[in-house]
């Protein structure tokens, strides 16, 4: 691993992207359960901080401020007590600076698709009438632009009534995330909150591994369906408010892979979710 003193000698572009990397081999580390260097971590937070208000480094946003308040938040709880924390945060700052370099991680390459047009989708009126008020989906830590588009696509093909965002997952109006939602990102009410306040007064479930199957879950008439991070699933506050309430509901598997992307993942769910609410 390269000293601290040895990445401070590197260009502030380097440098940068030598940190994303540092970043992603320390979550592969709390991920087995250890960390082999805690005052490293801080050190590179430090370097961090310093690197990206350097003027050489240009940010998607213009502005430096939220990767340095990530970074000084990491860095005042940093602590080997609490790994999955840890390796929650450090994931959360790892995507914020994939995002801020024009480097986000995408599971697939539609750039051939084409930009969405008017005549692609229905009148505004006849989209607002399919919904079902009360069908709410809430996406923990989505990292990936492109999943966070097609979780849209999706959501307003099928009839949710909105969408609620993670603090840390992508802005919707990113361009990736345009390109598959296909201009439901206009079309579908969304804001952005901490778990704890979308699901208060909520019927609550989550999709993840380990729970009732899809096959046999009651979906509720209306609730709060929680989408867990592609790399982290769901958050432990978040798994703790839908097991205070309707559980985890999981997707059967057969196969040697045993997992499916995120947003396909969320189409099967949304899927039977509102085919229970039609019979019904």
């Amino acid at each position: 691993m390269i000293t601290l003193r040895k990445l401070a000698s590197l260009k502030p572009g380097t440098r940068l992207r030598k940190i994303i990397v540092l970043l992603q081999g320390f979550e592969k580390e709390l991920g087995e359960g250890g960390l082999s260097d805690v005052q490293y971590v801080r050190g590179l937070l430090q370097q961090l901080m310093s690197t990206v208000d350097s003027p050489e480094i240009r940010l998607e946003s213009g502005d430096s401020r939220r990767v340095i308040a990530a970074a000084e938040s990491l860095l005042a709880d940093i602590t080997a007590k609490n790994l999955p924390l840890l390796h929650r945060r450090i994931n959360s700052l790892r995507h914020l600076l994939l995002l801020e370099t024009g480097n986000s991680a995408a599971d697939w390459d539609l750039s051939a698709l084409h930009k969405p047009d008017s005549a692609d989708l229905p009148p505004a009126g006849d989209a607002g009438e399919a919904r079902r008020p009360g069908i709410e989906i809430f996406l923990d830590d989505i990292r990936s632009p492109f999943n966070l588009g097609a979780i849209f696509r999706t959501a307003e093909a099928l009839g949710a009534s909105g969408i609620i965002l993670s603090p840390d997952c992508p802005d919707p109006a990113h361009p990736r995330a345009g390109r598959t939602s296909m201009g439901t990102v206009d079309r579908i009410p969304w804001k952005r909150m901490p778990i704890e306040e979308a699901a208060e007064g909520k019927n609550v479930f989550a999709l993840e591994l380990g729970g009732t199957s899809i096959e046999s879950f009651c979906f509720p008439d209306t609730g709060l369906a929680i989408i867990g991070s592609e790399e982290l699933g769901i958050s432990p506050a978040a798994r703790e408010l839908a097991g205070e309430s309707l559980g985890l509901v999981s997707i059967p598997m057969y196969g040697t892979k045993g997992s499916l992307n995120a947003a396909v993942s969320f189409g099967i769910l949304m899927q039977r979710w509102s085919e229970s609410l039609h019979i019904s």
